[in-house]
């Protein structure tokens, strides 16, 4: 290999390992600042997980698949997040040598309640990420311009909502403050009406990409479609839940590290095809554990409504209906959605269970090999079957 071609080849990792260490050293500087600014550490450490599991996966993808602007994506996301500590320090640190640098500094990443900055990097997550995945591409050169429309919108809505703060830090006016949000209601309305069409819209090609690809790009968005409905789905239960610990944000805030997680294994294709089984696992444990939950509350209110006295054989007979109910739902429910999302193990067993008996209720033996490469070519598809046969006598 000629040294032009190594050089051209260590290349990507070079700017990989370097766009990853700066968002790691922006990672680390919000978190000293974090903790040195008296947050506790339980309440900054899901946002923090958060953005490291953005910067591992985004390092790892932009390594491995350079070509692909989805693993550098999401670098930048964090990097738009973590971005604003390091320019709130420098602002705070010249606030009194450059008054006016410091007000742009502040007017980026100073942390108020009417900031902006997070605009850009959930507007590239929701737009240009659905837009790409899995290769990169858009879905065709139509979506060209839905792409511009989308990052046209993300800055415009940037560049109009940062205009809202009378102050960007106590006593620092913000240098681009307009009265025109307060007073015309009509364009928050045009602005969050253009992102709800870029959001929608980026959302809508994956389903576009889906029905025109074949069985590898469907079993990718498979698994990005996985992680965003456990997602929701525990997003769902912290609403429904009682929170008694008060970890339930935390827990929905770190879940969302599921969805750049499946990202990664679908643009790599590691273990690819596993999603339909991590789909039929996963939908029947949730399915039956709900079952589960639902009947031993229903045990226990009807124990306590028909005997208010009897609370501890309530529980412990709604214990025993939960748990007898568990494993009988689970295997059926785990037939029933392997039928539908697990068809290859669906098929494959169902082979082998004919063979069996067809073995059991005393088939021709001659023909036994026969069938039993038949079993082993429909279940496992190899490209040579051999059987060994033990010589007589032996």
């Amino acid at each position: 290999m000629s040294a032009d071609r190594l050089a051209s080849g260590r290349t990507p990792a070079v700017l990989a390992f370097a766009a990853g260490a700066l968002v790691c050293a922006l990672l680390v500087v919000t978190t000293v600042a974090y903790l040195g600014r008296g947050r506790e550490a339980a309440e900054a450490a899901p946002f923090l997980v958060l953005l490291a599991v953005f910067v591992v996966v985004g390092s790892l993808l932009a390594w491995k698949r350079p070509a692909n602007p989805i693993g550098w994506l999401l670098l930048v996301i964090p990097g738009l997040f973590t971005l604003g500590t390091p320019a709130m320090l420098l602002g705070e640190a010249l606030l009194d040598s450059a008054p006016g640098v410091s007000a742009w500094l502040f007017w980026y990443g100073y942390d108020r309640e009417d900031t902006w900055s997070w605009l850009p990097p959930i507007g590239l997550l929701l737009t240009q990420i659905p837009l790409r995945f899995p290769d990169g591409v858009l879905p065709s050169r139509r979506w060209r311009w839905f792409s511009w429309f989308t990052i046209v919108t993300l800055v415009v809505v940037s560049a109009v909502l940062s205009t809202a703060s009378a102050e960007v830090y106590p006593g620092i006016a913000n240098p681009v403050h307009s009265g025109v949000l307060l007073g015309a209601p009509v364009v928050i309305a045009a602005c969050f009406g253009a992102l709800a069409v870029a959001f929608v819209g980026s959302l809508a090609s994956l389903i576009v990409r889906y029905r025109r690809s074949g069985d590898v790009q469907r079993a990718q968005l498979r698994w990005m479609l996985w992680a965003v409905c456990l997602v929701v789905v525990i997003l769902l239960s912290s609403w429904v839940i009682p929170d008694e610990w008060g970890a339930a944000n935390s827990i929905v805030l770190v879940s969302y590290g599921l969805i750049p997680v499946a990202i990664a294994i679908a643009v790599l294709r590691y273990r690819l095809y596993e999603i339909d089984r991590v789909i039929s696992r996963t939908a029947a444990y949730v399915l039956v554990t709900a079952l589960a939950v639902a009947t031993y509350a229903l045990v226990v209110t009807s124990v306590a409504w028909l005997l208010p006295d009897a609370t501890t054989l309530g529980v412990a007979l709604a214990t025993l209906v939960a748990a007898a109910v568990f494993f009988p739902v689970l295997r059926i429910v785990r037939r029933l959605l392997d039928r539908r999302f697990n068809r290859r193990q669906y098929d494959a067993e169902r082979v082998v269970d004919a063979f069996g008996e067809r073995l059991r209720t005393g088939a021709d033996p001659h023909t036994a090999a026969s069938d039993l490469v038949d079993a082993v070519d429909r279940t496992l598809e190899p490209s040579v079957v051999g059987i060994w046969k033990r010589p007589l006598g032996s």
